[in-house]
């Protein structure tokens, strides 16, 4: 496949594989070996089980190919036809394959897609039909950019603009290899580093309490990664945003619980149950029909939990 130069090419078809591995979101390029390893590299594993059977997949496709990555083989077609495509390709420069993410929330539409050429990221898109989640995270990474925390590193923004309905944001790549949870941080500074950097550039409307502060909105060990030396990647800025003290505390905490089949953080302090209720409000809302409902429901038990704990025999 050519790299797109902006020329029209009504009916563009990608050939992509959905690996039978977790949720299965996430769509890997058919043709490309190395445009493969990048793809599984997005499915964001937490147990140190199913992070040894993706970096096992990992390395049976760098010696078999993608012959040998198990799943579905699709024909994806980009939204919107080719010309709205090709218009978008246009403002984002050149790129020859690309592996997709598809959100595990139905209710959240748009699209993530990691762009390739000969095999190597270029760049990670999000497109969506409307600009506020883009806007907060755009907003948010490159004050966080300036800022430079000191206990994680956060994407750079490569682009971002609007076509043709659509609008858009192109950022860097992690690196195209498997990446773990970051365990072994001090969670504290890290919250503290997130309310620094987040104070000065939230909006802050009038009906939002006074005592609330900045969150990052979607603290988790899937979004909190580590890949390779030096400081993890904190990714997916999105709902940045004003919230109860101790919400992404809570959040990280019931996350890790849920997924990791234990709490890796301390339990939540008694004044974060304000934390807890906002977030149960937020979970109890999402469809029963996502990818991840299964996972919400866990959390809806774990956030009650804080909320009503036992009583001590």
């Amino acid at each position: 496949m050519e790299p797109h130069d902006g020329s029209t090419s009504p009916g563009r078809v990608y050939q992509l594989i959905r690996p039978r591995m977790g949720t299965r979101n996430v769509l890997v390029p058919a043709g490309s070996r190395r445009g493969a390893l990048a793809g599984i590299s997005l499915i964001t594993r937490s147990k140190a089980a199913a992070l040894a059977a993706q970096w096992g997949l990992y390395y049976a496709t760098a010696v078999l190919g993608t012959r040998f990555v198990p799943g579905e083989r699709v024909n994806w077609e980009p939204p919107g036809g080719g010309a709205r495509w090709d218009a978008l390709t246009t403002c984002l420069g050149p790129f020859d394959d690309l592996a997709l993410y598809e959100r595990p929330q139905a209710s959240r539409t748009g699209l993530a897609a990691l762009l390739l050429r000969e095999g190597r990221p270029v760049g990670f898109l999000k497109l969506r039909e409307e600009p506020a989640e883009l806007d907060r995270e755009h907003r948010a990474m490159v004050a966080l950019t300036d800022a430079r925390p000191e206990t994680f590193r956060v994407p750079r923004v490569l682009d971002r603009g609007s076509t043709d309905g659509w609008h858009w944001m192109l950022i860097e790549a992690m690196p195209p290899r498997p990446a773990a949870p970051a365990r072994r941080i001090v969670l504290p500074r890290v919250l503290a580093d997130i309310q620094r950097c987040l104070e000065p550039l939230l909006p802050r409307a009038r009906d939002v309490p006074v005592h609330w502060r900045p969150m990052h909105g979607d603290l988790t060990p899937w979004n909190l990664r580590r890949c390779g030396r030096g400081l993890p990647w904190l990714i997916d800025w999105e709902d940045a945003a004003w919230a109860p003290p101790g919400a992404d505390q809570v959040y990280y905490a019931v996350t890790s619980a849920a997924v990791l089949g234990r709490s890796s953080v301390a339990p939540s302090e008694p004044e974060h149950v304000e934390a807890a209720r906002f977030w149960l409000d937020r979970m109890t809302a999402r469809s029963g029909d996502d990818h991840d409902a299964p996972l919400t429901a866990r959390l809806i038990t774990e956030l009650r939990s804080r909320i009503n704990p036992p009583a001590s025999r």
